[in-house]
């Protein structure tokens, strides 16, 4: 079996940058002990290129197996990967990182963002579940 790695992006809710950080990677280190959860990282989007306070959580697991076998545990608890409220179905909202979005937020208006996951912290913007292919180390 290959590994797996799984990246979720959010944006935080406007002004919990740090929080929201410190809250991602508490959750990060909850996930300890699950077999063949290998660790994690979160990144903080730092070029400007998207909207302000741009996350990706990253997830390695030693397997798709493993991987699996952490949803059914947390599906039912608040956690950034589902909604807070379980009978939300919304998309990821990743098409704000294309539209007009950033130009608002930069003129001082609401994003419209849905900040609907960690007990109303983040808005999910795009998930990604991958086998990891290969792999370069310098």
């Amino acid at each position: 079996m290959r590994p797996r790695r799984d990246l979720f992006v959010y944006v935080a809710k406007p002004g919990t940058r740090d929080e929201t950080i410190g809250y991602l990677t508490g959750w990060l280190e909850s996930l300890a002990g699950h077999p063949g959860f290998l660790g994690g990282s979160v990144l903080v989007e730092e070029a400007e290129e998207l909207l302000p306070d741009t996350m990706v959580v990253i997830m390695d697991f030693e397997s798709g197996d493993a991987a699996r076998a952490l949803w059914p545990k947390i599906e039912n608890t608040i956690n950034p990967l589902y909604p807070d409220d379980k009978s939300d179905r919304s998309p990821d909202q990743g098409p704000a990182f294309f539209d007009d979005t950033a130009e608002r937020v930069a003129a001082g208006e609401p994003s419209g963002l849905r900040f609907t996951r960690g007990d109303g912290r983040v808005a999910r913007m795009l998930h990604i579940h991958a086998e990891v292919a290969s792999e370069v180390s310098a």
